[in-house]
């Protein structure tokens, strides 16, 4: 046996390093193939994968699930087998022209399509491409997704719009049918409110103009139950009268007929009035009156109109308000720069706070007066929050039962 030369030796070692290279080279190929297989099986859709004349070379379970086909029946065929028959020509077309221009195309950006089973039953998809670059040439992947559920889902939601479209639409016809109906009728109430106060006034007024007469005793002299009598005519006619003014008033401005006048005017001047106005009766009830005005202010607002809501809080808080008690009727500030607020506040019976916003609707009455009896016509406070708001302004009150209450509004300020 002759000895192996020191060259013949390391030529040995380096081929054995490069056959154990190549083998370990193979096997990481192997494993990387292997792995490849486990995804492409594991994946949910279907991916296939044909040559340029559309031969299937590859797929994975998820094709064999989705078609009802095996992988042999599919394997090596024509990927036209899995079109449905009136759309086979022109898939074909649309591959070949694929085949011009090869680029990737993510799923959602092509048409959904319809694809065929085995079993002959047609179902939607959608399908993204990718171009796959090999040693034989070049291929393409494609991802086949059944978007049966979600074109069910697309359905059933177009179609629950589309009830909902018809629904709304039928409401806002019946709603505007009805509102026309409750302006219609609130139309007819107005001009019968404001025909029948015309006709109610002249005669009351007669009966005021005799009772007066009465009371003078130009005619003769009365005894005291028929001067007690004509007391009560006069007053429950006067009452009437009120009454009836109030509700023309009320519904000349619901039916828009009244139309504000807008002046610039100095706010105190006009608040000056009003409380001069009270104070002969403040006075028999020993009740004081404060004037509260820090700084002159310019109002924007019907005069007339701005005295009337001043004159109806008024009223009311002469009249709640018990003898020995106190009233003020103030400018304060507002936190609207455009606006300025006013309020009148009393010491008398207070109101309870479930009927803060129900005060201000027609006919509703606080409640009894200090002598103990409901007086008024119950419609002061709604035409005063409608002059307001034809103002822009708004109202509110602050009360609590035998604490008094605080009335604020707001009305537009002037500029000179």
């Amino acid at each position: 046996m002759h000895r192996q030369t020191i060259s013949e030796q390391r030529q040995e070692e380096i081929v054995k390093a490069q056959f154990l290279s190549t083998k370990d080279g193979a096997c990481d190929q192997a494993n990387a193939s292997l792995r490849f297989r486990e995804l492409l099986e594991a994946a949910p859709d279907a991916i296939v994968e044909v040559d340029q004349n559309g031969r299937i070379l590859l797929m994975n379970a998820a094709t064999e699930s989705l078609f009802g086909y095996t992988r042999e029946e599919l394997m090596g065929k024509s990927i036209e087998m899995l079109v449905p028959h009136g759309s086979r020509d022109s898939h074909a077309a649309l591959r070949t022209g694929y085949w011009e221009n090869p680029i990737s195309r993510p799923m959602g950006t092509g048409r959904t399509l319809l694809a065929l089973r085995k079993n002959g039953t047609q179902f939607p998809v959608e399908i993204s491409l990718s171009p796959v670059h090999s040693e034989e040439g070049v291929c393409v992947a494609a991802i086949i997704r059944d978007v049966t559920e979600r074109k069910r889902i697309e359905e059933e939601i177009r179609n629950l719009e589309e009830r909902f479209s018809r629904e709304l639409t039928a409401k806002n016809t019946e709603l505007e049918r009805r509102n026309r109906e409750v302006e219609r009728a609130d139309q007819l109430k107005s001009d019968f409110l404001a025909s029948m106060s015309h006709e109610l006034r002249t005669p009351l007024h007669t009966i005021i103009g005799f009772s007066e007469l009465l009371a003078e005793e130009i005619q003769g002299s009365l005894n005291d139950k028929q001067r007690r009598f004509v007391g009560h005519i006069r007053r429950d006619s006067q009452h009437l009268l009120e009454l009836i003014n109030d509700i023309l008033d009320l519904s000349r401005i619901e039916s828009g007929k009244v139309e504000l006048r807008p002046e610039i005017f100095p706010a105190s001047e006009a608040l000056k009035e009003v409380v001069d106005s009270f104070r002969p009766a403040a006075l028999g009830k020993s009740i004081q009156i404060d004037e509260l005005v820090p700084e002159e202010h310019l109002l924007l607002a019907d005069r007339v109109r701005f005295k009337e809501v001043l004159f109806n809080l008024m009223s009311n808080a002469l009249k709640f308000t018990p003898s020995g008690g106190r009233l003020s009727a103030a400018i304060c500030g507002s936190d609207q720069p455009d606006f300025c607020c006013f309020t009148v506040a009393d010491n008398g019976v207070g109101i309870p706070a479930d009927q803060h916003e129900a005060i201000f609707d027609k006919f509703y009455q606080i409640g009894s007066t200090t002598k103990g009896v409901r007086e008024g016509t119950g419609l002061g406070l709604a035409i005063t929050k409608h002059i307001v708001e034809m103002h822009g302004g708004r109202i509110w009150v602050h009360s609590e039962p035998g604490k008094g209450s605080r009335f604020s509004f707001t009305m537009p300020r002037g500029e000179r």
